[in-house]
């Protein structure tokens, strides 16, 4: 099975939001000894919600895992582009991370892509 350039883009939109909601990595019983802070209701209604509605199933993780693999074929700077513009990322963001021009983001983002589209179409 062959892959478009656009499937590509929709699978590793899949990954970056899948990622998203896995439960956070934390050191194992490491625990804080400070009690629970008790907090007022507007301190409640000022916190941020935290999304923990959906939970992944594990072939959705798994198809995660095999995106992920992926991206081996890129070099770090590809990686992480390719990897912004999957979480949506601005391009307006990315030139001021990258101190690159936009023109010049987009030309080696479509070469990455070109890349790992060669990549996963000879596995």
């Amino acid at each position: 099975m062959r892959k478009s350039l656009e499937s590509l883009k929709k699978d590793l939109a899949f990954a970056a939001f899948v990622m998203r909601f896995l439960p956070p990595v934390r050191v194992q019983k490491c625990r804080s000894s400070w009690p629970r802070l008790i907090y007022t209701a507007e301190e409640v209604s000022a916190q941020k919600l935290q999304s923990y509605y959906y939970r992944p199933t594990p072939e959705e993780i798994s198809r995660m895992e095999k995106i992920l693999d992926w991206y081996q074929c890129l070099n770090a700077f590809e990686t992480k582009l390719v990897w912004k513009r999957s979480c949506n990322v601005s391009w307006k963001l990315l030139c001021v991370r990258f101190k690159h021009h936009r023109s010049t983001l987009y030309q080696r983002y479509q070469q990455a892509l070109l890349k790992m589209q060669s990549f996963v179409n000879k596995t």
